[in-house]
């Protein structure tokens, strides 16, 4: 054997085989700030030198703006303009105070302002390095330039986001402001974040130092971080993993708590070993394997949730301070790029700093870094608002996008809402939107949702092509294992490999840090030498340019698995009931406008120098509507001060408006007319009767009549026999008098009272209070049978009506009125039983009111009505997709029918409903205890009804529905009627709705502010929309001098169409109109 052999023939120095988990968990010692052995590794070199808080080096002083107890939290006087404060500063009109270590602020809500002057020794400066001013309030902050106004960076208090990066300069002096509002990011809530807050929180002192920071030893601490993860976190089966593991040690071991040259041997054996040569800069995304799939794309956002935790008050702030931040990140960063979307937030901004909007933002817009995305005014709940406000969600968000930056974006950007509706396809691709994003679904309950990457298709057929990021949230840290899980988690992996990652801080704002960057950077350049056993990352990718690459890689989308219908969301199922206030405002406010359109829209048609279309107050009370459908707020998830003092009032003002502006062409239409009145409604099909209210005339056979016997109230109108018990006050019957047909099923099932039964149910769920109601509460309940009286009221031809008084605790009781009016022969087959229910003083702790109606159908399924449409879910619980649809929403019917026959429930205020087996049950009312403590207490009036009908769903019940919502009547003579009339009106299919009209938007005499181009024609814009699922044919008329018919989008941007019109024998022009199932169309009339 050669002598020369390196192979040692004798052991005489045995080594062993490291223990893995010894070995694994030695590394988080060697980066840890905390434990026994800080000064023995890395963390006692992150700092060259520390001056914390000496009123000498750094003087702190602070000025607190007046906060009253009791006084209104969300007030402007509680946060000022910056440029008042600052300037009232200068003038020596504010008292500034000396601050120190450790002082509380407060009290929440308030705002607290600094003022900061550093005085950088002189060795610091001379040394050119990147120097810190560390400031830790415990809340959110803000440093703003006192001469220029323009925010520099923001903290967030509690250890994240403390430092600013002082801008170098040749004195080391320096001076600037800091605003703080005395808030965490998530709030004040007491206990945990989603408890009701404590209003009394103060907010302490921690960091207020100038810090010269050992920058090798921080990048260090980056290297070694993910190095440390990629040992813990890959496969135990890659050679990578365990490498990881045993160059990190060999790194510990090379590292000397004596020597700080150590840090950059350290660096170097790292980028040797286990990273590639552009480590910790941007070119790492320039190199590596070129032809490696890349497994992950990123994009930086901060979901800022318009209101929840905090108020719209608040808000305003956390929009200035996260993309302050964002704005100073891109340019250390180039390879950043960042998302925000919510046109609201971007008005608001405009408003409030409109320096910043136009000479920082604009410009980062405009360089492709900055991407405003979304297309809607707020990340809108889908599920509750009606159809006009979700098309006029993307009408005011793309509208405004283009405006200010010459964009529109064809992505629906919706992470965090509660489930999304089976219409949202097909609104979004009338507003130029083919994508769609969320992530929310992964919350499910239940069930998994089985694809990451698929076409989601509405009722319509509409598709818009969709991601899920695997990595399941919108807030990644930008760990190693959101990238792996980013990678692994992909549910559609055989259509499309890769996923996006969604990293930054995000529901209270914040976004990405220079941490998240810089772990990035390390992340990618692992993989640049190690292959794609570390996922290959993307950074500098935008959103558009990952969805293109879906689109090129699946043959269009083409191969892409399909989703047909809603995207049931199976948690937050409460939030179809809480904040009854909101939602029955909601639903007012909505109507109103709806009026003030219509009518408005024929205003200023018939006399155009007369009456001036009152666009901009319609478009502010469009966007305060739109605005409290913000994912939170109309679902009924906030704070209580976001009710008490914002929304709440918002859409009592709203409504208020909306009526003074009713008043108003009202009081102008009957100064230009005269002669007999005639009853004119928004909704066409009642327009035909040319007589008042009072000129009807009911044959005898069809009165309102009353019977009694010792047992039962029995009430009939010729149409329908409805018995009531004089004992426990339910419906026992309702019967068609022409087929003698019975409604009301007593036999089966567990409800055999009878129906407009209350019924209390248990409502415990697992967390999240004014979110959810679960599962198991289905079978916690009890009827409520304690009743008081049940006495007839009233007994008229007209109508009869019986009230039921019942008990549900010693301060609290339900007055339920049920009515049959005298039926009305010339309109409908059937009549309807018309209920309203007044809940005195509920002050229920996590109960769950609801009432029932046990009827003799069955069907597989029950219809609910949608926006624009209807959505059919199953009665049965086959599987466990069908158990999650244990509570769904509906708007204004639910409907449950088999061949023969069928029961609509109509109402004016709620949304929660189920279906199952023989039981309908309408959702009342909740009473959660967080985040506000006081959800739904007190007294509310509800107005429901039953519409038994012979055969399936019909277009009756849409119209009956939108009759029991649309009450408004309104008084013309009967020529300025007719002419009314005859502006718009619509003959056919009775499927086919005329649902809005208004003027469009770019005319040229309305001078909206959102007007993108100029029509020298008047214009009106007519929606019309196939309500129950199959073609329909039907012909719109006017009288108007038409130039033009045009089918357009939903933004009154793009034609799809010429509509070729006729005149007939009258005069008046004639459309013809052909709808798919369920098709939303708009037509812009030029005349």
């Amino acid at each position: 054997m050669s002598s020369s052999s390196s192979f040692t023939r004798i052991n005489y120095d045995p080594q062993f085989k490291p223990v893995k988990s010894i070995y694994e968990n030695r590394l988080r010692q060697f980066i840890s700030s905390g434990g026994e052995y800080k000064d023995l590794n890395l963390p006692k070199f992150y700092d060259k030198a520390r001056i914390s808080l000496d009123q000498s080096h750094v003087k702190l002083r602070w000025y607190q703006v007046p906060f009253e107890k009791g006084s209104s939290p969300v007030s402007p006087d509680k946060r000022p303009p910056w440029k008042s404060i600052i300037e009232a500063a200068k003038k020596g009109e504010l008292e500034f105070q000396d601050a120190h270590m450790g002082q509380a602020f407060g009290p929440s809500w308030s705002t607290t302002w600094f003022k900061v002057e550093l005085s950088i020794p002189n060795e610091w400066v001379q040394s050119k390095d990147q120097l810190i001013f560390q400031f830790d309030c415990c809340n959110e902050g803000v440093v703003i330039d006192p001469e220029t106004l323009v925010p520099a960076t923001a903290f967030s208090g509690n250890g994240e986001r403390t430092e600013y990066l002082l801008p170098k300069n040749e004195d080391g002096e320096y001076f600037f402001y800091i605003e703080t509002g005395n808030n965490g990011m998530f709030g004040c809530g007491e206990g945990s974040t989603i408890n009701p807050p404590d209003n009394n929180r103060t907010f302490q002192l921690k960091n207020a130092d100038i810090v010269w920071p050992d920058w090798e030893a921080r990048a260090l601490y980056i290297d070694f971080w993910m190095l440390g993860d990629a040992a813990r976190e890959l496969p135990d089966d890659t050679f990578q993993k365990h490498q990881a593991r045993q160059i990190a040690n060999k790194c510990m071991d090379l590292f000397d708590p004596q020597d700080r040259s150590s840090v950059k041997k350290c660096r170097e054996f790292l980028k040797k070993e286990y990273f590639d040569e552009f480590n910790g800069t941007e070119r790492v995304y320039s190199h590596g394997d070129p032809d490696g799939f890349t497994s992950v794309y990123s994009i930086g956002n901060c979901h800022i949730d318009t209101a929840w935790l905090w108020p719209f008050a608040e808000t305003k702030r956390k929009i200035v301070r996260s993309w302050a931040s964002q704005c100073t990140l891109m340019d250390e960063y180039p390879e950043y790029q960042f998302a925000a979307s919510q046109a609201q937030q971007f008005k608001w901004l405009l408003q409030e700093h409109p320096e910043f909007f136009k000479n920082v933002l604009v410009p980062k817009v405009q360089q492709s870094q900055f991407f405003p995305i979304g297309g809607s005014w707020v990340e809108n709940d889908t599920n509750i608002p009606g159809g006009e406000s979700l098309a006029r969600q993307f009408f005011f968000g793309q509208r405004f996008f283009l405006k200010y930056f010459g964009i529109k974006s064809d992505i629906f950007w919706l992470p965090d809402t509660f489930g999304y509706s089976s219409q949202v396809p097909q609104l979004c691709q009338l507003s130029g939107i083919t994508k769609f994003l969320t992530q929310k679904l992964s919350w499910n309950n239940i069930n998994s949702f089985p694809h990451s990457t698929f076409n989601w298709a509405g009722i319509d057929g509409s598709q818009l092509l969709t991601h899920m990021p695997p990595g399941n949230t919108y807030t990644a840290d930008s760990h190693f294992g959101d990238v792996l899980r980013t990678a692994k988690q992909n549910k559609s992996a055989e259509f499309y490999g890769a996923g996006l990652m969604l990293y930054g801080k995000g529901d209270g704002g914040g976004g990405p840090t220079r941490e998240m960057l810089e772990k990035m950077r390390r992340i990618r350049s692992m993989s640049n030498k190690n292959g794609n056993v570390i996922p290959k990352l993307e950074v500098g990718t935008d959103v558009d340019e990952f969805y293109q690459d879906i689109l090129k890689r699946t043959n269009q989308g083409n191969d892409l698995p399909t989703w047909s219908g809603e995207l049931y969301f199976e948690f937050h199922r409460g939030t179809y009931t809480s904040q009854a206030q909101t939602k029955r405002l909601m639903r007012l406010a909505e109507i109103k406008l709806h009026d003030v359109e219509w009518i408005a829209t024929k205003a200023s048609i018939l006399y155009p120098d007369e009456y001036k279309y009152p666009i901009a107050k319609i478009n502010e009370l469009w966007e305060n509507v739109l605005l409290c459908q913000f994912h939170d707020v109309l679902p009924g998830s906030c704070i209580e001060i976001v009710y008490k003092y914002e929304s709440t009032p918002l859409l009592e003002k709203v409504v208020k408006e909306c009526e003074g502006l009713l008043e108003e062409v009202m009081t102008f239409l009957h100064e230009n007319g005269s002669g007999k009145a005639q009853t004119l409604s928004t909704l066409t099909w009642l327009n035909s009767l040319h007589e008042t209210e009072d000129d009807k005339v009911v044959a005898e056979e069809f009165h309102a009549k009353l019977q009694e016997s010792k047992k039962l109230f029995i009430m009939s109108n010729g149409k329908l026999s409805v018995s009531v018990d004089r004992v426990t006050g339910a419906i026992v019957s309702i019967i068609d008098l022409s087929s003698g047909k019975e409604f009301i099923d007593l036999k089966h099932g567990r409800n055999k009272l009878g129906a407009n039964q209350f019924v209390i149910f248990d409502d415990k769920p697992l967390s999240w209070q004014a979110w959810d109601t679960e599962l198991y509460s289905v079978n916690q309940y009890k009827y409520l049978t304690k009743i008081e009286h049940v006495d007839v009221i009233s007994a008229s031809k007209k109508g009869v009506t019986i009230e039921v008084v019942v008990k549900v605790s010693e301060d609290c009781k339900i007055n339920t009125k049920i009515t049959l009016p005298a039926a009305n022969p010339s309109t409908l087959e059937g009549s309807q039983i018309n209920i309203c229910t007044i809940v005195e003083n509920w002050q229920a702790k996590n109960k769950f009111l609801k009432v029932e109606f046990p009827v003799n159908i069955r069907n597989e399924f029950a219809s609910y009505e949608t926006q624009f449409g209807v959505t059919k879910r199953p009665t049965h619980y086959n599987t466990s997709w069908d158990v999650a649809k244990f509570e769904v929403c509906q708007h204004k019917f639910a409907d449950y029918s088999e061949f023969s026959k069928g029961v609509s429930i109509l109402n004016n205020c709620k949304y929660g409903f189920s279906t199952h087996g023989n039981l309908m049950r309408l959702s009342l009312l909740r009473s959660p205890k967080a985040p506000d403590a006081h959800c739904d207490m007190g007294s509310h009036e509800i107005s429901y009804a039953i519409f038994p009908h012979k055969g399936m769903l019909s277009a009756d019940t849409v119209k009956l529905a939108h009759e029991f919502n649309y009450t408004d009547k309104y008084q013309l003579s009967v020529n300025l009627a007719k002419a009314f009339n005859n502006i718009i009106n619509i003959k056919g299919d009775e499927n086919v709705i005329l649902s809005n009209i208004k003027r469009g938007e770019d005319d040229k005499g309305i001078k909206s502010e959102y007007a993108l181009k100029t029509n020298e024609n008047d214009t009106m814009v007519v929606r019309v929309y196939e309500s129950l699922g199959g073609e329909a044919t039907a012909t719109l008329f006017s009288s108007l001098p038409i130039k033009s018919v045009e089918k357009i989008d939903n933004l009154e941007l793009e034609v799809e169409e010429l509509v070729t019109v006729k005149k007939n024998e009258k005069d008046i022009f004639e459309i013809p109109i052909t709808l798919r199932p369920f098709e939303i169309a708009s037509y812009r009339i030029s005349f």
